[in-house]
C-alpha cells in the first residue's frame, strides 16, 4: 500500500509541474535519491525533487521529512490530496 501511495504522489506531482509549464523527467530507479527532475524551458534551470505524501501526527501537526540524500541540492515536494506543496528551503 505504501508503494502505491508513493507512485500516486509522484504522478500527481508530474501533472502539477507540467501544468506550471515545466519539463518533467521521472527517475527510472526505485531507490534513488531523486524522484523527479524539472527543467524550466525559459532559462533551462534544473531542480531535483524528492516527492513525499503529506502526513500528520495524531494531534494534527504535519510531519516534516528530509530528502533521502544530503548530497546535492534536492528539494522536498509534498502531495496533499491533489495539491503540490513546495516548502521554502531551510537556511543553514
Amino acid at each position: 500500500m505504501k508503494k502505491l501511495k508513493g507512485c500516486l504522489a509522484e504522478n500527481i506531482a508530474v501533472c502539477q509541474f507540467q501544468l506550471k509549464g515545466l519539463y518533467v523527467f521521472k527517475a527510472c530507479q526505485t531507490h534513488g535519491p531523486v524522484d523527479l527532475i524539472t527543467v524550466d524551458p525559459r532559462d533551462l534551470s534544473i531542480t531535483c525533487y524528492d516527492i513525499k505524501t503529506r502526513s500528520y501526527r495524531k494531534n494534527g501537526s504535519p510531519i516534516s521529512r528530509l530528502p533521502r540524500s544530503k548530497k546535492g541540492d534536492i528539494r522536498i515536494a509534498y502531495i496533499e490530496g491533489d495539491q503540490l506543496i513546495i516548502p521554502e528551503k531551510r537556511k543553514k
